[in-house]
């Protein structure tokens, strides 16, 4: 009996060995698979890489924690071989074989969301992704959010306890990111239903613009008695009643393990549904210049706000209202500034500082900006420019349209904090500018420069390509004192120029202590009206400022037409046509030039040179 027992012992110990030793070389077999198919992904042979990727996802032994991951790279195989319509039969295979692996589900979840969400139903069955041959294209983004849920809810059920709390909020954070899904800020209406999770909602009308049904007009979504909808924890997922209650929900469940995500996420929402900028559409709201700042009590005066109110586009209308304190995002993002150590920290401050400088607050908004780079790293020096823009002295002129001669030109500048501006002007030399486009023209280049071409961009072309061989002599210098406002706003003020003669002109405004601005101001003592007619054009050539008609003026076309050469093996090359024509107006300051077969192909400068005084 006492041998009979040993033997028996052994047998016993000899299985349990072979078992893990077995269990081993799986292990070991796997890992080698996976090697090979991730070496194969990446020298491109994904036909065989999914081969192996699926065998190990739908191994019933796979590893738990890296099954998703197969199932995820096997699914990538298959978009590159396009056979993406093969994709959702697999992923449902793999989730049969591992339905209460928490890991597994997360990932399907997540492969359902990244990928397509159109296809056709061909005979009742839906095929997804392209497909020739009939069928009716639908949009599936719905009932796949839905199904993703399905597969989280699911998996939010079989996760153990003691799961690592990094992985279990990977786990929440997607859950609340597709409960977001088509739900930002123009359809955050519809985070008010509830997503039936029993039964997946039929396919869709194929729609490319689905995230904005809402339209940017429609405003955040408010009550029956018209105040904001706000999304309120619920005491579980079971017991919410909205897809909102839902998302808040899964934050906290979050913010179990990430307190500052779940924060920042849900700041993020809020100030995308409640800030001011919702206000964009109306430009006027956001000016800067002092004027702005009238109105010291009104329903858009934006720099009165305190740190508890808004002004937002509701779908009723713009209102000002407060925020209660749990959905105030300007304290949530002052609360993630205050750790020094969350992730969180530097964005929240960026944060601010826009908010404040939406706000039009911009001695709040640089107080941010110096916090920032005192605490954060600045190293591309990008937050100290922005805090530049607020405390520098600076300014701009306004865009300006040309102006009759012998009438003294005026221009529009912009500016802040800066007492004084030194103003100069140069004449631009157009004469030489013509005569320069012209010579180009007729040198047939192989390939037209577009920029070379634009006489209306000489501006450009001084500033920013340096073509100083266009700039003239210095016709006017002067200084302006400037009186800015407090708070770092805007002022505007009409600068009158000295410049009468006609003609185009370089107009440099250096800030004292700040930054440059230019513009060129056209200064015109001739208009010329054109109107083509049958087999002609119609000139007619006045006074800009009195429209008086200006006869015996000449009127010149320059036209110009790129075409191949058709030299045989040469298709990049070109030769450019350059036909000009000319004729004088008569006393009502008219003429009429006969079109040509062929030109209106061309591209034509008019050039009107009228007659030396007398």
């Amino acid at each position: 009996m006492p041998r009979i027992y040993m033997v028996l012992v052994l047998a016993v110990l000899g299985i349990g060995c072979a078992a893990e030793i077995a269990g081993a070389k799986n292990t070991t077999g796997a890992h080698t698979r996976r090697q090979k198919a991730a070496r194969l992904q990446d020298e491109g042979n994904h036909k065989e890489a999914y081969g192996l990727f699926a065998g190990l996802a739908l191994d019933p032994q796979d590893d738990p924690e890296r099954v998703g991951k197969d199932l995820a790279q096997a699914i990538t195989c298959l978009h590159q071989l396009h056979r993406v319509n093969e994709v959702d039969e697999f992923r449902e295979r793999v989730i049969a074989i591992h339905e209460d692996n928490w890991h597994l589900l997360l990932a399907a979840a997540d492969t359902m969301m990244s990928g397509p969400h159109h296809g056709h139903l061909i005979a009742g069955e839906f095929e997804r992704g392209p497909h020739r041959g009939g069928g009716r294209a639908v949009n599936s983004f719905e009932r796949d959010r839905a199904r993703a849920l399905q597969l989280l809810q699911r998996a939010m059920v079989v996760t153990p306890q003691e799961a690592p709390g990094n992985k279990v909020a990977d786990l929440y954070r997607t859950i609340a990111r597709v409960l977001l899904g088509n739900r930002g800020y123009y359809e955050a209406w519809r985070l008010q239903d509830l997503t039936d999770l029993n039964a997946l909602p039929d396919y869709g009308q194929r729609r490319y613009d689905l995230r904005f049904h809402g339209g940017p007009e429609g405003g955040a979504p408010v009550g029956a008695a018209g105040t904001p909808v706000y999304h309120l924890v619920p005491d579980g997922w079971d017991a919410a009643a909205t897809d909102g209650e839902r998302w808040r929900w899964a934050l906290k469940k979050l913010g179990d393990h990430d307190a500052r995500e779940g924060e920042w996420t849900l700041a993020n929402f809020v100030f995308n549904q409640f800030g001011v900028q919702t206000m964009r559409q109306y430009p006027w709201f956001f000016g800067r210049s002092a004027h702005d700042r009238e109105d010291q009590s009104g329903a858009y005066a934006l720099h009165t706000l305190n740190e508890d109110e808004t002004i937002a586009r509701l779908s009723v209308g713009i209102r000002r209202f407060k925020l209660p304190g749990e959905f105030n995002y300007i304290r949530i993002y002052q609360h993630l500034a205050n750790d020094p150590k969350g992730s969180h920290a530097a964005e929240a401050l960026g944060q601010l500082a826009l908010i404040f400088q939406n706000r039009r607050q911009y001695a709040k908004a640089a107080d941010t900006l110096r916090r920032s780079i005192a605490e954060h790293d600045d190293r591309h020096q990008k937050k100290q420019k922005q805090l530049g823009q607020i405390i520098g002295n600076w300014g701009q002129f306004e865009p300006v349209v040309t102006q009759p001669a012998g009438q003294g030109a005026t221009v529009d500048f912009r500016f802040r904090n800066g007492i004084k501006v030194h103003l100069k002007a140069h004449r631009v030399r157009v004469g030489r500018l013509l005569d320069d486009v012209k010579t180009y023209l007729k040198s047939s280049p192989r390939r037209l420069d577009r920029n070379q071409l634009q006489i209306s961009r000489i501006g450009y072309r001084l500033v920013q390509q340096n073509q100083s061989q266009y700039i003239g002599e210095r016709v006017a210098a002067w200084d302006l004192d400037l009186e800015p406002p407090a708070g770092h706003f805007d002022q505007r003020v009409t600068i009158s120029t000295p410049l009468q003669k006609a003609g185009a002109y370089l107009l440099t405004a250096q800030m004292g202590d700040g930054n440059v601005s230019r513009i060129i101001v056209w200064v015109a003592d001739t208009a010329i009206v054109t109107k083509p007619l049958s087999k002609q054009r119609y000139y007619f050539v006045a006074d800009a400022a009195t429209g008086a008609p200006i006869g015996r003026a000449k009127v010149e076309l320059f036209g110009y037409r790129q075409e191949r050469t058709g030299v045989k093996g040469d298709r990049d090359r070109f030769v450019v046509h350059t036909p000009q024509v000319a004729a004088l107006t008569d006393v009502d300051g008219q003429c009429l030039l006969q079109a040509r077969n062929g030109d209106e192909r061309y591209q034509w400068l008019a050039i009107a040179t009228t007659p030396a005084p007398q």
